[in-house]
């Protein structure tokens, strides 16, 4: 190519190229048992590291981590499921199951 060819055009090239950051692709496992579903996660956890993990793991199995529960929620993790915290009243009057992460790991099978 005549572009590059010449040799400004060829080093603003390879100066943009090193600005770049290509991440790798995450693959998302579509057929868990979680796949499809909205969990909320309130509260400490304790299997995983932190709540970043958890949602990490929720999304790379296909599931979807939100920030507040609503009807579209399936399940809200909480390890004190008798918290008086507006997630767990929120999803006493939705009908929400509260789950904890061990409730959670079986049913994710992980």
């Amino acid at each position: 190519m005549k572009f590059f060819a010449d040799e400004k055009h060829l080093t603003e090239f390879r100066n943009l190229l090193a600005e770049l950051e290509i991440e790798e692709a995450v693959t998302v496992n579509t057929e868990s048992a979680i796949a499809g579903k909205t969990f909320v996660i309130t509260g400490s956890v304790h299997i995983w590291k932190n709540r970043n993990e958890l949602k990490a793991f929720i999304e790379q199995n296909g599931g979807k981590a939100a920030g507040s529960v609503s009807s579209k929620t399936d399940y809200l993790i909480n390890n004190d499921n008798t918290s008086n915290s507006a997630k767990n009243k929120a999803a006493k009057e939705l009908g929400v199951p509260i789950i904890t992460e061990e409730e959670f790991r079986e049913l994710s099978n992980a």
